[in-house]
């Protein structure tokens, strides 16, 4: 049984796809699969024309030449011939053997209707005849058989491959789609860990804001309530006093000796002569109590804005886990004549220095800021808009010196910025500018980043529709980590820079 299904395989190896019979001058193709020569050959095939023309593999579809620049496949093609010779050197010693074996078989046990013994002990000739024609029979029967199986597998060959193809083809899907499970559970993990993280932190901040705003509560109400509680004990001392007074006249009531009596009611009159009742001090006022609530509301004004900076740099980190293009305007970059919004969006002129607190990392030169964030990769999105400046909107390196000419957005060589004012817009690369256009307004600019383009684009917005119109657009190999920057080229009151 192992030796037919070693010969099965054989054949099935050495049968043509197309035709599903034995190979015939065959031919390989460049992906691997071979066919007989006149199976590739269409009739569509321009066999005068000089060109190659392309052709696709029945069983795989890659593209490939037309068979007649193909090389013959001799080694394939010799494999086949000895199949062929030694399958029917097989098959015509089985076919002797077969009969052999059934007449020695019909010799030995007499078969009914074929060979007969007579009566007398002789045998007949037409006996003998019928034997070897059913004999005869029997061997076509099998052969058709054997026949019949080899072209069904032969049919199934086909079917077979493609199926296992498709297999190999689920598998890989599988196996890639069970990593990409993986990696999506461990990310997930990590953010709900950071984001859990993140609200707690969110919570103790409310939790410690809750515990100062009662103390300082409780600090405010107690001498009020220790005042209400003194007099309630000191009534209370006076009712005791009192009480006891009357027992003891009560007692004297019935001394008959005249002698005690006089002493006791001296001893009555000598401890409580003093015992007066008399309305207590006044209680303080609740205007005491408002002046002292005031005084807590001032101590928890300070507290609130611990609370509000904590909460915002809380918000603003969680905004930043949720949304990876989150960006705000760092306060130690800002210019002093920049006032920051409490969400850290918008820039606003001031005439008045703002008292903001000494950093290395602040721009004195030029009315600039930079985002706290940075990016180093992925698909980012952001829309500006300006009122009442002219302005720079760039996207540029860290590390950009802080007062001096080079200060200057537009002036660094790390920097790659859109610059707008008196109607002109150019682009700036590295310091050196491009001329766009004249523009009588523009107030909206929207800033796309992509890093696995190597692109940055800048467009302009309108106010009424909405529409999108490219300004310029940046090629650019990023090495480094980026930062979205602003600077008004022009101070007046109003004049303020958003991002979203």
């Amino acid at each position: 049984m192992a030796q037919a299904s070693s010969e099965g395989y054989l054949e099935s190896e050495l049968t043509c796809p197309i035709c599903l019979h034995l190979f015939v001058d065959p031919v390989t193709l460049p992906c691997g699969h071979s066919f007989c020569l006149t199976c590739l050959e269409t009739p569509e095939s321009d066999k005068s024309s000089g060109s190659d023309q392309e052709l696709c593999c029945p069983v795989c579809g890659e593209q490939h030449l037309s068979p007649e620049t193909l090389p013959r496949n001799v080694k394939l093609k010799t494999i086949v011939e000895n199949y062929k010779d030694n399958y029917e050197l097989k098959v015509s010693s089985e076919v002797q053997s077969s009969v052999e074996d059934k007449i020695v078989n019909h010799n030995d046990e007499p078969s009914s209707g074929h060979y007969v013994e007579r009566e007398d002990g002789t045998n007949n000739e037409e006996d003998i005849y019928l034997a070897d024609e059913s004999l005869s029979a029997d061997f076509g029967k099998d052969n058709l058989l054997e026949t019949e199986g080899s072209e069904r597998r032969s049919r199934l060959l086909p079917i077979v491959t493609s199926l296992q193809e498709k297999l190999t083809l689920v598998d890989d899907l599988m196996s890639k789609e069970k990593d990409r499970e993986a990696a999506v559970k461990e990310t997930h993990t990590d953010l709900r860990k950071e984001i859990g993280s993140i609200l707690e932190e969110m919570a103790e901040l409310v939790k410690t804001y809750s515990v100062a705003g009662m103390k300082l509560l409780e600090v405010a109400l107690k001498p009020r309530e220790d005042a209400a509680q003194n007099r309630v004990h000191k009534i209370s001392d006076l009712q005791k006093q009192i009480r006891m007074a009357e027992v003891k006249i009560n007692a004297l009531m019935g001394e008959e000796d005249a002698s005690c009596f006089s002493d006791g009611v001296k001893e009555i009159e000598s401890q409580f002569s003093n015992l007066n009742v008399e309305p207590l001090e006044d209680f303080p006022s609740d205007m005491e109590l408002y002046t002292n609530l005031k005084k807590v509301c001032m101590e928890i004004e300070l507290h609130n804005t611990q609370l509000r900076l904590g909460l915002g740099s809380a918000q603003r980190a969680l905004r930043v886990v949720l949304n990876p293009s989150e960006v705000t305007f760092d306060p130690d970059t800002i210019h002093p004549n920049l006032v920051l919004s409490e969400d850290l969006k918008t820039v606003s002129f001031s005439v008045a220095k703002q008292p903001y607190p000494a950093s290395s990392q602040r721009f004195t030169s030029f009315f600039q800021a930079l985002s706290s964030q940075n990016f180093s990769r992925g698909e980012h999105l952001w829309s500006l808009r300006a009122e009442g400046c002219s302005w720079v909107m760039a996207v540029c390196y860290g590390g950009l010196p802080c007062s001096g000419s080079g200060s200057g957005l537009e002036s660094s060589t790390g920097s790659w910025c859109l610059v707008y004012c008196d109607n002109l817009l150019r682009a700036y690369e590295k310091g050196k500018d491009i001329p766009l256009r004249r523009t009588p307004s523009l107030k909206r600019v929207e800033i796309r980043l992509s890093f696995s383009h190597g692109t940055l684009a800048f467009y302009s917005v309108s106010d009424v529709s909405g529409e999108k119109t490219e300004l310029h657009t940046f090629k650019v190999n990023f090495t480094k980590p980026l930062y979205l920057g602003v600077r008004m080229m022009s101070g007046q009151p109003k004049a303020h820079i958003t991002v979203s």
